[in-house]
């Protein structure tokens, strides 16, 4: 089991990724050289072996000689292939480790680039916001226009300064307006309400 699982930098015991992919870097090249070399003597040991077997078949050595050279290098090669699985083991685990931490840093990366990409989105947001609330604000001033505009020429209409015709008529396209403004009056409040959600995480 990975000592980092479940780790973040927040806690207590956190270590970098980075350093721990630097520290398992060193014995990992230590390591693999030790392998490399092992298993070039374990080669050559086989090798000194199948020439005692040749020697023996040519009678260059007696049986007893080859028994005691034979038994000589097997002892050699038995300690050198439990060196070799040690190293083989220490090597697996290096590499778990390994690819705990790149995982992590693949990880980390991802939730980087989530935070950048979300305060990105917050600050868009704030920027629509305050454009969108100025509007909303001349909405609200172009509705009290209309009003006082609907004001005056109820009262025009009740001195006579104009007919009843022109007053149904301008009452009309105020009120044409004013159901337009209402229109983009939900459409903003709708928008804004999103955004300060956004906005607010």
């Amino acid at each position: 089991m990975s000592h980092r699982e479940g780790s973040s930098p927040q806690d207590a015991f956190f270590v970098d990724p980075k350093e721990v992919l630097a520290q398992y870097s060193v014995e990992w090249i230590s390591l693999r050289k030790s392998f490399d070399e092992l298993k070039q003597q374990l080669n050559d040991i086989q090798s000194e072996l199948n020439a005692l077997d040749r020697k023996l078949a040519t009678g260059s050595i007696t049986d007893q000689e080859h028994i005691t050279l034979y038994r000589e290098k097997w002892a050699q090669s038995t300690q050198m292939i439990e060196v070799k699985r040690e190293v083989e083991s220490r090597l697996y685990e290096i590499q778990k480790e390994i690819r705990a931490a790149n995982k992590q840093l693949k990880q980390m990366e991802l939730d980087k680039q989530r935070r950048e990409r979300v305060e990105t989105e917050r600050s868009h947001a704030m920027i629509e916001w305050m454009s969108l609330k100025q509007g909303f604000d001349l909405v609200d001033a172009r509705r009290a226009e209309i009003n006082a505009e609907s004001d005056r020429m109820e009262m025009d209409r009740r001195s006579g300064k104009i007919s009843e015709g022109q007053y149904r008529e301008s009452r009309i396209a105020q009120i044409r307006q004013l159901a337009e403004l209402s229109v983009v009056e939900s459409d903003v409040k709708r928008r804004l309400a999103e955004l300060l959600q956004i906005i607010r995480g």
